[in-house]
């Protein structure tokens, strides 16, 4: 996480970053954005991004999955 990003004042983090934190792979936050199961923002270049309430979001969605089981 060397280079902090912000949109509008908002520290965002990529999809590499978003997995460290998430504890899964990249390609797996791939698989959920693809799937639509996952909404992510868009940097100046066009790529997924993430805000801290994202990836809060994220892992709330993941443990209510957990917990179905």
């Amino acid at each position: 996480m060397n280079n902090m990003r912000k949109i509008n004042k908002i520290k965002v983090y990529s999809i590499t970053e978003a997995s460290v934190i998430l504890g899964v792979h990249r390609t797996t936050i791939y698989h959920w954005f693809k799937r639509g199961w996952v909404k992510a923002k868009r940097d100046y270049r066009n790529l997924p991004v993430f805000t801290e309430k994202d990836i809060d979001t994220i892992n709330l969605w993941r443990n209510t999955l957990k917990e179905d089981k």
